[in-house]
C-alpha cells in the first residue's frame, strides 16, 4: 500500500484529508487498517473500467467504518455520490460496481461523454418508489425494530420488557440479538441502540437471514430468519399461514402466545405506521381470533406458587426476615417490605423517584404504570398508611447512615448498589436505578420455612384486602369487586390471579361451616 503524503482539496465536502493508494479487491480493502488518525481518503490503483474511474473510499479510524462514493460531473458541476458502506461478503468491489454500471448505464451517454440525467437525483427517486411499494415481512421486521417499536395508538414507544420479547421472536434467535441495547428514556418508552457504533445499514448487512426452516431445527428460528413466512409479502399474510407458522415446531403455549403478540405488533405497525395496503386496508386481520390450546398441567416450575398466599403467621416471619437481612441488602429490604402493604408490582415500584414521595401520599405517575398504553392513564395516588409510613421510615434512616450519603445524589427511591460514582453524569439515568429485588427475596427464602414468592407478597396483599371487605359483612363477589374498583378495570383479576386464601384459611372456614352443618342436624 502506497501513501501520498501531498493533502488534497478533491473528495466530498469535507476537510481535506491525507491520500492512500489501495488495491481494489475486497481483502485488500478489509485489510486496510489504522488505530487511530483523521480521516483519510482511499484511492484504487488497478481500475480500468470508465464507470469506476471517479470511485473512491472514505476510511475513518474512529469508527473503522469505509464508505464508497464516487466522484462526476452533471452540467458542468462536480458531485459526489454516497453509495453503501463496506461490509465484508455483503457489500465489496463487486456490488459496488454493479450498482454503479447500472446508473452508468441508465443516465450516461457514452457517444457525447456526459451524464443525461443526476445519477444523485434519479438514485433517490428510485429508493422512494421502492419504499412504496409492497413490503416483505423481512423488510417491515427492520423498520419496525429501527422504529423502537412505536405504540399503536399513542405517540411514543412500547415498554422495554415488550420491545425485547418482541425483538427476540421477530429477529432475535440469532447472534444479531446481542448487539442491541435495550433501555428506557424518562417517560418509561423502551429505547433500541446498537453496539460499537454500527448504523443499521451496516448491522442488516452483516447479519442476513439464513433462509431455514424452523420445522428442521432443534433451536428456535425467529420470523425474520426463516425461509417461508420472513420472506413473504405482509399483504400476503393470512390466518391460516400463521397458524402453520405457529404449528409447524413443537413449542409451549407460552411461546405461541408470545409469537402471536409479536406478530400482531408487526401486522399493526404495517397497516397503521407504514401504510403497507394503501386504501385497500384488509377487512379481516390475520393475526386476531387465532386460538391456542393450553395444557392443564403447567409446566412452568414456579407454576406451584400461582396458587398460594401468606397468611397471618406467615406474613410476620416474612416481615422478620425483611430486618434482618437490612444491613445485607439495604435498600432492598425496604423495597419488598413497601410491596407488602401497596397495590404496586416490583418493576414499577423501582422505577419510582424520590420527588415520589410527598406529605400524605405516594404519586404513582403514569408514565411507569402497566396500561398506559390501552386508554387514558393518569397520575395516581398512593396514600400512606401507617404500614407504608412504618417502610418509608425505615427507608429514610438507610439515606441518613453515613455510607449512603452519596445516594442523595441519585433520584431513583431504591437506588443500584453497582453506581460508578466517577460519572456523575449517569447519576440521572437508568444506569443508578436497581433493576430486581431477586437477590433479596433469595436472603429472605433462606430465613422463612415455607415457600413463596415476591408475586406471593402482591397475592398476600389482594388476599388481606379482599378479606378485610368481607369483615365488613360483604359477600365473596361484592368483596372482589370492592376492591377491583381501586385496583383493576375489572373484578376478573383479582377473582380468578390474586385472590387466594392461604390452606390455613380455607381449613379454618371448612371447621366453621362443619360445625353450622353439625348445629342445625342437632336440632
Amino acid at each position: 500500500m502506497k501513501v501520498d503524503k501531498n493533502i488534497i482539496a478533491s473528495g466530498p465536502p469535507v476537510a481535506q484529508e491525507k491520500v492512500i493508494y489501495c488495491d481494489f479487491k475486497d481483502k485488500a480493502i478489509d485489510k486496510l487498517y489504522f488505530k487511530s488518525g483523521d480521516r483519510v481518503t482511499v484511492k484504487f490503483n488497478n481500475i480500468k473500467v470508465s464507470f469506476l474511474t471517479g470511485l473512491i473510499l472514505r476510511y475513518s479510524p474512529k469508527t473503522q467504518k469505509k464508505r464508497f462514493y464516487s466522484k462526476y460531473k452533471h452540467n458542468t458541476r462536480t458531485k459526489w455520490l454516497k453509495l453503501n458502506e463496506f461490509v465484508l461478503d455483503h457489500y465489496g468491489t463487486v456490488e459496488v460496481s454493479e450498482e454503479l454500471l447500472k446508473l452508468y448505464k441508465k443516465y450516461y451517454c457514452q457517444k457525447k461523454n456526459y451524464w443525461r440525467h443526476d445519477p444523485q437525483e434519479q438514485l433517490i427517486t428510485q429508493r422512494q418508489l421502492e419504499e412504496s411499494q409492497e413490503l416483505s415481512v423481512r423488510e417491515v421486521i427492520k423498520r419496525l425494530v429501527e422504529a423502537q417499536f412505536p405504540r399503536k395508538t399513542k405517540l411514543g414507544k412500547l415498554a422495554k420488557v415488550s420491545q425485547k420479547t418482541y425483538a427476540r421472536f421477530l429477529m432475535g434467535y440469532h447472534k444479531r440479538f446481542d448487539e442491541l441495547i435495550f433501555d428506557e428514556d424518562e417517560k418509561g418508552y423502551g429505547t433500541i441502540r446498537l453496539k460499537k457504533g454500527l448504523d443499521w445499514k451496516a448491522f442488516w448487512a452483516k447479519y442476513p437471514p439464513e433462509n431455514r426452516d424452523p420445522k428442521d431445527s432443534d433451536t428456535e428460528i425467529s420470523v425474520y430468519d426463516t425461509n417461508n413466512i420472513g420472506p413473504s409479502i405482509v399483504d400476503n399474510l393470512t390466518k391460516g399461514v400463521i397458524e402453520k407458522y405457529l404449528e409447524c415446531r413443537k413449542r409451549p403455549p407460552g411461546t405461541k402466545e408470545n409469537i402471536l403478540d409479536s406478530l400482531q405488533c408487526l401486522y399493526s405497525y404495517a397497516v397503521n405506521k407504514l401504510k403497507c395496503f394503501g386504501d385497500n386496508t384488509p377487512p379481516i386481520n390475520p393475526t386476531q381470533n387465532i386460538e391456542i390450546l393450553k395444557d392443564d398441567d403447567s409446566k412452568f416450575k414456579g407454576s406451584y406458587l400461582n396458587e398460594i398466599s401468606f397468611d397471618e403467621h406467615q406474613v410476620s416471619q416474612v416481615d422478620r426476615a425483611m430486618i434482618k437481612i437490612v444491613r445485607k441488602k439495604p435498600f432492598q429490604s425496604e423495597a419488598l417490605m413497601l410491596l407488602t402493604c401497596v397495590d404496586i408490582r416490583p418493576e414499577h415500584l423501582l422505577k419510582f423517584k424520590k420527588s415520589d414521595i410527598k406529605d400524605d401520599y405516594i404519586l404513582f405517575r403514569k408514565e411507569i404504570k402497566k396500561d398506559r398504553s390501552k386508554a387514558k392513564v393518569e397520575d395516581t395516588k398512593i396514600y400512606r398508611t401507617d404500614e407504608i409510613n412504618r417502610a418509608l421510615n425505615r427507608l429514610d434512616r438507610q439515606y441518613k447512615r453515613k455510607c449512603h450519603q452519596k445516594h442523595r445524589f441519585i433520584p431513583w427511591l431504591f437506588p443500584s448498589d453497582r453506581i460508578d460514582w466517577g460519572t456523575p453524569k449517569d447519576f440521572k439515568t437508568n444506569k443508578t436505578r436497581r433493576r430486581s429485588l431477586s437477590g433479596a427475596w433469595e436472603e429472605v427464602r433462606k430465613l422463612i420455612k415455607f415457600e413463596g414468592s415476591i408475586k406471593t407478597l402482591r397475592k398476600t396483599y389482594f388476599t388481606h384486602e379482599v378479606e378485610l371487605e368481607k369483615s365488613k359483612g360483604n359477600t365473596t363477589d361484592e368483596a372482589i369487586e370492592k376492591v377491583a374498583k381501586k385496583s383493576h378495570k375489572g373484578p376478573k383479576m383479582i377473582k380468578t390471579r390474586y385472590n387466594k386464601p392461604p390452606e390455613s384459611v380455607k381449613m379454618r372456614k371448612a371447621q366453621e361451616l362443619s360445625q353450622v352443618i353439625k348445629f342445625k342436624r342437632s336440632k
